[in-house]
């Protein structure tokens, strides 16, 4: 039957290509038979299924050490068994056999198929477990040995577009930053690693500091219903994370190595010098200056740099110069002009050059990760360790980041009946990561706003250091950080003998980190400024200061939870109740000092005078009673209940408690007779509906806020008579009558699998309605400026403010043609949020257009602006145009359109830009994969759209002709001689310039589409070492990341930023463009196991 539908494989291949999801399954042989035949206590056999030789099925002497995996073959050789012993034999898809010897010739086993193990599970939290077939909830089990193989630094880079609903982003390339995740484009996540319940803000970091070849299982809960027992702080969603544990059987012991080159994935390009001045000079004629910007003399000046770099000899230099600008120069003047001691400060090579910034960095860093891991156990004892270490260098040794990761997991039996279980999980990270004193920022003052073009050189040409050079200018200090990160559960399990699949069980979860970060920031030392120089530049002590600050972080939970299970026939039924107490305590400590009169004692005491020292004490507890029923009838008919009462110390005693709750309920219609009846099994091989609805909370409060706060006064404050001055108390905060936002949360998905399961899918979608939103408690009566108080008292909305909604879906081929394998796989993402009502007057507006209600609107900048629609490219346009003629006085300015048709561009004008800010509403991706043998190569590409950026101060002309950025942006602007008309408009004067005004035309299309991931791997064990009986397992990769990217023609900033970082900016400036680069890496990595 398998047979028939190749065609059908073949098609969907072709077809499913514009289809969304991840896709890792491989197909499982799904039957097995074994022979095993006896000589003198050797025992032989070969394992096979319907496909032929099994290789890597494990055979084992139960309750020994005793064991060897099969051949290519499918053989093995066990020795040394003894009459009377079980054989255990054992493979991934397939039921556990055991067979008792006796001395018997041969023996022939039919291994029948493990449903439970073929179907995948989803780790629910609370150390609950359900496989997908069952499940009611939006949640998915992430395929992590993908992610494993991957060059990441993190768990969470490999996220995105691989897994339907999660959005993940970039902060920056630099060695150590992190990336940001978003689950349904909700941010503030809830991470439980080994059962250790982290807020956003920790766990986030915790998470993108585990190691991928530590974890075993990864879980995303995305709705109520899978959500709801961690209570209010898992509104956006949880991620969940078991680490590897033990195994009974031999030791194991699994090294893992990638070596990786990186290189910037984009380098901005600037213009040669020589171009730029052309240019800026044709700009400035454009726009009607009065006087160019570089006159006669400049000009042939930076012409005779031009002709140095193209190879002209000084004689000839002199001659096409005279015959080009008419100076009349003798060679003998060009020969000075050349220079630097006769010119004293304007010679060509050093003030009128041409240079590559980018040629000052190092291209090619490398990076480094091991891990190195032990496995086994006893049947009573089981326990998994990891040591791992990475390095990555940055472009220029001023960058580096250092991370050493272990984890110790113990699984003990206390009782011969193995009904008391003790749980041991400790998981620790060290992080160090070093950067210039000007951190990311340093690019933006060097490659961009250092200087107007690139006509200096790196030193100068006399060989003296060169005061503001690269070199110089990335050792003025650092911008050093150190963090350690402890996490650790202990936990007792007993399963209750005389109830049958009751348990209890108790645990205490400690979560603490400590961070320091210490910058130093000095002038430069060791430059001049000028070639001719005869002594460095000075250097001021005052100038030099010093910052470190401590925040130190600690999270104890404890749990008691009784779980039971049963099965009354086809009734299957899990509960589970759970009180779960949190305690957190923060630090944090600061300060600065200045005044350094050497570089070489970076201490807070060797400072001259104390700048300032604060600090900040914290601390949160909540506690939550949690329950959850799990039914199902012949896995047919599908229900879960889950409730939460939660307690905050953010909240008044009258309004701590709240009380949370989710049901779904789903329905397998293939395991219907009826449906039975009527479909082809071999087609369509199962297909379930489920929905669910969801009361979550939201803690939108800080901790003790429902209390008046006072605070010691930063300045002094003078009293008595002779009005000395003391130090006071004053109230910080007036008491709010906040309790716990809610989200109503619905939901709802299909699952199904066709074609014997080679064809699966999903498709979810979703309304969450949000209530409770914080607003000011009664505006109009309680006026803060006239009753002097430092805030405005808080309380709910007693309505529902926003609505946010959204669609995913994915698809998976997976098939094999002989011994060729391919599989297929795309998912999609899709999320919009809405107000629906404001909670404050102030956001009513009287201009219809400018309600923003029902509108999907998250640009971070300009939320609205003003209609254009392209740049003037004629004097004869602009002429029928009488709109804003104090703005446009040259062609290549934005044309302002009269949306009203009064005649002039006012507030009725405007409109509101819709679509998605710099985080991405819509994601997806799509995986190619293809098998033969022991070789697999994977594609994946990545996509984003709904999503913009905005453009950046000085290409809005905010700042004069773009200020130093027009070395890169003149190319991507409107120009005479570059009628570029669907980029950024002409340089011009901020004067007449639209750079402070809101017109949607600062708004830009930041879509892309990324060869993300080429994966190439090689299992050598099948063929090469299948006689190493040593070796289990050794496989090669070799990965290519971010290998290239298309964005959008229109996109201004394609050779300036990654698209999936897009840094935000503001009406004034803010964040500019200029961060550390993101990397394309090169990886090859070897995994052995033995």
């Amino acid at each position: 039957m398998l047979k028939n539908f190749k065609p059908v494989g073949l098609i969907l291949f072709a077809g499913i290509l514009c289809s969304p999801s991840d896709m890792n399954a491989e197909t499982t042989p799904i039957r097995s038979s074994v022979n095993i035949s006896q000589q003198n206590g050797k025992v032989t056999g070969t394992v096979e299924d319907e496909f032929g030789p099994v290789t890597g099925a494990s055979v084992i002497v139960k309750g020994t050490t005793n064991g060897i995996i099969t051949d290519i073959d499918g053989n093995f050789t066990l020795e040394g068994v003894k009459n009377g012993s079980i054989i255990q034999i054992s493979f991934v898809g397939y039921t556990t056999q055991e067979i008792k010897y006796t001395g018997q010739p041969s023996i022939n086993v039919k291994l029948a198929e493990d449903s439970q193990a073929l179907d995948e599970v989803v780790v629910t939290g609370f150390a609950g477990v359900q496989k997908t077939k069952t499940l009611t909830a939006a949640a998915v089990n992430v395929k992590v040995e993908s992610i494993a193989k991957l060059p990441v630094t993190s768990p969470s880079d490999g996220l995105g577009g691989r897994v339907s609903g999660i959005i993940t982003q970039a902060r920056s390339g630099a060695p150590g930053e992190t990336s940001k995740i978003w689950i349904r484009g909700g941010s503030k996540i809830l991470y439980v690693i080994d059962d250790v319940v982290m807020e956003t803000d920790q766990g986030e970091v915790f998470f993108n500091r585990l190691r991928p070849d530590d974890i075993a299982s990864m879980s995303i809960l995305k709705d109520a219903s899978a959500t709801a027992v961690y209570g209010p702080r898992a509104k956006d969603g949880v991620v969940v994370v078991t680490t590897k544990k033990g195994q009974e059987g031999q030791l194991e012991i699994s090294f893992s190595q990638k070596m990786t080159i990186m290189t910037p994935s984009y380098k901005p390009k600037a213009m040669n010098t020589w171009d730029y001045v052309n240019t800026k000079n044709e700009i400035a004629a454009a726009t009607l200056r009065e006087s160019p910007f570089f006159n006669n003399t400049e000009m042939s000046k930076f012409y005779m740099g031009h002709l140095k770099e193209q190879g002209y000899g000084r004689q000839q230099i002199t001659d096409m110069v005279n015959q080009k600008y008419g100076m009349g120069y003798t060679l003998d003047q060009v020969n000075d002009l050349f220079n630097p001691f006769v010119t004293q400060g304007g010679d060509i090579e050093n003030y009128y050059g041409n240079y590559n910034a980018w040629d000052y960095f190092d291209h090619t860093q490398p990076m480094t990760q091991t891990n190195l891991s032990v496995r086994g156990g006893s049947e009573r004892v089981r326990y998994y360790s990891s040591l791992g270490y990475m390095k990555q260098n940055g472009i220029s040794d001023t960058y580096d980041y250092e991370q050493y990761n272990a984890i110790v997991n113990t699984d003990a039996y206390l009782l011969k009946d193995k009904s008391l279980k003790f749980t041991l999980n400790l998981n620790g990270v060290m992080a160090k990561k070093n950067q210039p004193a000007g951190g990311d920022g340093i690019f933006n003052n060097i490659l961009i706003e250092g200087q107007e073009m690139y006509k200096s050189p790196q030193k100068w040409t006399t060989g003296l250091e060169k005061a503001g050079g690269l070199d110089s200018r990335l050792r003025t200090g650092f911008n050093n950080t150190n963090d350690y990160r402890l996490q650790t559960n202990i936990g007792l399990k007993w399963s209750l003998p005389w109830v049958e699949g009751l348990s209890v069980s108790g645990s205490v979860n400690f979560n603490y980190s400590n961070s320091m970060n210490k910058t130093f920031n000095h002038p430069e030392v060791g430059v001049y400024g000028n070639p001719y120089a005869t002594q460095e530049s000075a250097y001021n002590a005052n100038d030099a200061n010093l910052a470190q600050s401590w925040n130190n972080y600690s999270l104890t939970t404890g749990i008691l939870q009784a779980d039971y299970t049963r099965s009354f026939g086809k009734h299957n039924l899990t509960a589970m109740v759970n009180y779960t107490s949190q305690k957190r305590h923060t630090n944090y400590t600061y300060a600065q000092a200045k005044g350094y009169p050497t570089i070489f004692n970076p201490q807070i005491e060797a400072g001259a005078s104390m700048n300032k020292v604060d600090g900040t004490e914290g601390l949160w507890g909540s506690a939550s009673w949690v329950g959850r029923v799990t039914y199902d009838y012949a896995s047919k008919y599908l229900l879960q209940l889950s409730a939460n009462y939660n307690g905050s110390l953010c909240y008044h005693p009258d309004k701590r408690w709240g009380f949370f709750y989710a049901a779904s309920a789903g329905w397998v219609l293939t395991e219907e007779e009826f449906i039975k009846n009527i479909i082809n099994k071999d087609i369509i091989s199962s297909f379930k509906l489920r929905a669910g609805y969801g009361l979550v909370g939201d803690e939108l409060a800080k901790p003790f806020s429902y209390m008046n706060q006072y605070a010691m006064q930063s300045g002094r404050v003078l009293l008595g008579e002779n009005m000395s001055a003391n130090t006071a108390w004053a109230e910080s905060n007036v008491s709010s009558n906040l309790t716990w936002g809610e989200s109503q949360q619905i939901s709802g998905g299909v699952d199904f699998g066709f074609f014997k399961e080679r064809l699966t899918g999903s498709f979810d979608t979703y309304l969450y309605l949000n209530k409770g939103e914080e607003i000011d408690m009664n505006p109009e009566i309680v006026y803060t400026p006239i009753l002097g108080l430092p805030n405005t008292p808080k309380m709910n909305a007693p309505y529902v403010t926003r609505h946010k909604g959204g669609v995913e879906f994915s698809l998976n081929w997976n098939d094999k043609i002989g011994d060729f394998t391919y599989r297929l796989g795309a998912n999609f993402t899709h999320w919009e949020e809405v107000a629906v009502r404001h909670a404050d007057k102030s956001e009513d507006y009287y201009y219809t257009n400018w309600n923003d209600l029902g509108k999907n609107i998250h640009q971070p900048t300009y939320t609205y602006g003003l209609p254009t629609n392209g740049i003037f490219t004629s004097y004869e346009d602009m002429y029928w145009s009488y709109l804003n003629p104090s703005r446009n006085q040259h062609i290549g300015t934005p044309r302002i359109v009269d949306a009203n048709k009064d005649g002039s561009s006012s507030i009725p004008d405007y409109h509101f830009i819709e679509g998605g800010g710099t985080t991405p509403q819509t994601l997806y991706g799509i995986t190619l994969g293809a098998g033969w043998k022991e070789f697999s190569v994977e594609l994946f590409f990545q996509g984003a759209s709904s999503v913009s950026g905005d453009v950046t101060s000085p290409a809005r002309s905010q700042q004069d002709y773009f200020y130093n950025y027009g070395k890169f942006l003149y190319p991507e602007s409107y120009t005479p001689g570059n009628p570029v008309d669907n980029k950024l408009p002409m340089a011009t004067n901020s004067g007449i310039a639209w750079g402070y005004s809101f017109i949607d035309m600062w708004v830009y299309d930041a879509s892309y589409l990324k060869l993300k991931n080429i994966s190439v791997s090689y299992d050598l064990k099948r063929r090469v070492l299948k006689n190493v009986d040593v070796i289990k397992g050794l496989q090669v990769n070799f990965i290519a990341n971010n290998v290239f990217t298309w964005v959008k023609k229109d996109n201004p900033f394609h050779n300036l930023t990654d698209p999936e970082y897009i840094p935000a900016n503001s009406i004034w400036g803010g964040n500019k463009l200029g961060s550390y680069p993101t990397q394309r890496s090169f990886t090859l990595s070897a995994t052995l196991t033995l």
